[in-house]
């Protein structure tokens, strides 16, 4: 690297012997630092049911033909002369249209159910503390918050089946008419003389066809939601960075306007590492998928640097 000065190893230089252990092997004028190295993620979609199987019921009405039927009023009688005969009125009772059962159908009723749906679980990631150049003393390395992330979820509303569609069954009972006829009741005691049957013709309805009902099934309707899953988590390691000691103004030159040529806004180079400077190496770290928490070499090379 054309930026980095043989002097010294700066963090192990200054380090405990506890943090000495935890250090990585470093050659003379290496710094490293611990850098955030962001969690991977894949989305996957996941179906969901929106709409219950149903059924939908349908019906036909009876079908019915008219007939006429010729039906006796009147018997055939006869009379004598001088007595004449005596009669009575008897009525009949005559369908003219047989019972049957009509199909009524009470339709389905829906009710509106939410649920909620894991989107993202929940999960820990690390947090920058303070920032690469603040030292609590001189033993003193990056500092690094845990925080809880919560899990997230969405709301999801299907429609389901609260009653489902059934059929009623109604009798309509027969129907009849009463025909009223003459019948002798007492014959002549002398010369019979033969009276005639009397006829009429009237009309009767005849089942044909009964009425139907048919069901068939509605199938299920489902709904493709989208799922965000943890495939490596959040970690923190050590990366080679550049820090005071082995850092120039003329390198942070470079770095400045290596930033703004990626349209990064910092104002003019001017070889300090400032808040601005700083907020855009986040800034291109975050878009690029780099390690955060210092100026390492990865982030240099992605500058072109």
């Amino acid at each position: 690297m054309k930026y980095l000065a043989a002097t010294t190893i700066a963090i192990a230089a200054l380090a405990t012997p506890a943090l000495a252990q935890e250090l990585p092997p470093a050659k003379p004028g290496e710094c490293y630092a611990k850098v955030l190295i962001p969690a991977q993620y894949k989305t996957t979609t996941e179906s969901i049911l929106s709409a219950a199987e149903s059924e939908s019921i349908t019906k036909t009405d009876p079908v019915f033909k008219k007939l006429e039927k010729r039906v006796t009023i009147q018997d055939e009688s006869y009379e004598l002369v001088p007595v004449p005969a005596e009669y009575e009125i008897r009525t009949e009772t005559v369908m003219v249209r047989p019972e049957h059962i009509v199909k009524t159908v009470v339709p389905a009723t829906y009710k509106t159910v939410t649920q909620k749906v894991l989107v993202s679980p929940a999960h820990v990631i690390w947090k920058v503390g303070r920032g690469l150049y603040e030292k609590l003393n001189a033993s003193t390395g990056e500092i690094m918050c845990r925080v809880n992330v919560p899990a997230k979820y969405e709301t999801v509303t299907q429609k389901v089946v609260d009653t489902p569609a059934h059929v009623i069954d109604k009798v309509i009972p027969a129907k009849y008419v009463t025909i009223k006829h003459r019948v002798m009741k007492t014959p002549p005691k002398m010369t019979k003389k033969i009276i005639p049957a009397k006829y009429k013709t009237i009309t009767v309805e005849e089942l044909v066809k009964p009425a139907t009902v048919s069901v068939s099934k509605i199938a299920p309707k489902y709904m493709t939601v989208e799922k965000r899953t943890l495939v490596t988590p959040e970690t923190v390691q050590w990366r080679q960075v550049l820090c005071e000691t082995n850092t120039t103004p003329g390198v942070i030159v470079e770095i400045q306007r290596a930033l703004l040529k990626k349209g990064y806004k910092i104002g003019r180079p001017d070889g300090r590492l400032g808040r601005s400077t700083l907020t855009a190496l986040r800034n291109f770290q975050k878009a690029n998928g780099l390690p955060q928490g210092g100026l390492t070499l990865s982030t240099l090379k992605a500058l072109g640097l």
